[in-house]
């Protein structure tokens, strides 16, 4: 079996299908090395925005590269973009129950 790529502390970007990783630009910390499943070298990894933990393969990562001025721009406006959507459906659901609530009175 091939030696691990990673060790604890490295920062790595996930490579997952688009549908699957909801933050595509987040960055990853190794946190912990995991036993080979099917001769896979597994790690734990916590995203450095928020903390989120989760179990991956080692095919499943890929060595985090500095970010550009420009690539952090975009990303920011990625997010910004999400805030704005989620404030927008989160007003929606505020009227829709408003409206519901007043129908059943």
């Amino acid at each position: 079996m091939e030696p691990r790529k990673f060790v604890i502390g490295d920062r790595v970007r996930l490579r997952l299908d688009s549908h699957i990783n909801e933050y595509p630009a987040a960055t990853y910390t190794i946190s912990r090395a995991l036993p080979a499943m099917a001769n896979v070298w597994q790690y734990r990894v916590k995203r450095v925005d928020d903390g989120l933990e989760r179990a991956v393969n080692e095919q499943q990562l890929a060595k985090a590269t500095s970010q550009t001025a420009a690539q952090r721009s975009l990303i920011d406006l990625q997010r910004d973009a999400q805030r704005v959507r989620n404030a927008r459906a989160a007003e929606r659901t505020r009227v829709v129950a408003k409206r519901s609530e007043e129908d059943g009175r």
